[in-house]
């Protein structure tokens, strides 16, 4: 997630730059996708831990 917001991609072989626009754009979208699914674990897993507790 760190790479995409840079416009890098590892595939191996190290961190390289993403040329095609699309292909950028899709991986951002990823990587937000992927940050807001941890966020809404994060805060389900802190309510039933407060509710647990």
């Amino acid at each position: 997630m760190g790479l995409a917001s840079r416009g890098l991609r590892d595939m191996d072989t190290g961190p390289e730059r993403i040329g095609d626009a699309t292909m950028l754009d899709a991986v951002r979208r990823q990587a937000a996708r992927v940050h807001l699914l941890s966020l809404i674990a994060t805060a389900l897993l802190t309510g039933v831990y407060l509710l647990l507790s």
